[in-house]
């Protein structure tokens, strides 16, 4: 039996205000925050006031909200490229492997901010057709396997407010351009543990991604395999097969 490990029951709090803020909520209120951590008002303004003091917070008193403070800037060019470079060094091989194991083309994705940045491709080294992408033009989060990834990894006001204020274009017939019908296939993700694209940005073109995660459970990149539709179907079980123990091993290790 795994022993559990002691934790500071107010440092787990601050990591909970701070966890509160992301690209949809870069300023809350003290309510706001006291409302999402399920704290006591006078409790969450004294942690607050303690993130404030050491600058990992900043308080607006005009508008009398907070939002990320200048702590944080130093620190987060070295967490994005410690995290990239592990992510890389580790699954760049792997990548590779995979690429001529299902002869398909592979890429590892990451996350930032709504963006999605192929960050590196291989393809099969005995393969007559290859199908790649351009890692300079953006990716249809709505219509492509790693953007449903990443909307899996929003929380449901996040994804509301995505769908509601992002035009869903229509590429193709099977492209998913309503609302409903973007809530349900990402309600799939989220269950499946893997997105599908299937002809949605081109006919005939599909993809299958899977989610990097942190030891927290955190998605910020994806494993994505780019075929026809035909053969990402065929061989759907095998991928999950052969790579799902994989990421799961690296989240695990804390990567």
């Amino acid at each position: 039996m795994k022993k559990t490990q002691r934790t500071i029951q107010s440092l787990s709090r601050a990591f909970q205000i701070l966890d509160c803020f992301d690209a949809f909520h870069q300023r809350l209120t003290l309510a706001e925050l006291a409302k999402m951590c399920n704290l006591n008002i006078n409790t969450t303004r004294g942690l607050v006031n303690t993130l404030v003091y050491h600058q990992y917070l900043a308080h607006d008193q005009r508008a009398n909200s907070y939002h990320l403070g200048l702590a944080f800037i130093p620190k987060a060019d070295l967490v994005e490229e410690t995290t990239i470079l592990h992510t890389k060094d580790i699954l760049q091989p792997l990548l590779k492997d995979w690429a001529n194991e299902f002869t398909m083309s592979t890429r590892l994705i990451m996350m930032e901010e709504g963006q999605l940045i192929t960050l590196y491709t291989e393809v099969p080294d005995n393969a007559r057709y290859l199908l790649m992408t351009r890692s300079a033009l953006p990716f249809p989060l709505h219509a492509t396997s790693s953007g449903k990834i990443y909307l899996s990894s929003l929380r449901e006001e996040e994804l509301k407010k995505y769908a509601s204020h992002t035009k869903l274009v229509p590429y193709t017939d099977a492209t998913i351009s309503t609302v409903e019908a973007l809530t349900g296939e990402i309600e799939k993700v989220g269950r499946e543990g893997y997105a599908l694209e299937l002809g949605e940005v081109y006919d005939g073109i599909g993809s299958m991604a899977l989610p990097v995660k942190n030891h927290r459970g955190r998605i910020y990149a994806s494993i994505s395999f780019l075929s026809s539709n035909e053969e990402i179907l065929e061989q759907r079980e095998r991928i999950l097969q052969v790579v799902e123990p994989v990421l799961q091993a690296l989240a695990q290790r804390g990567y």
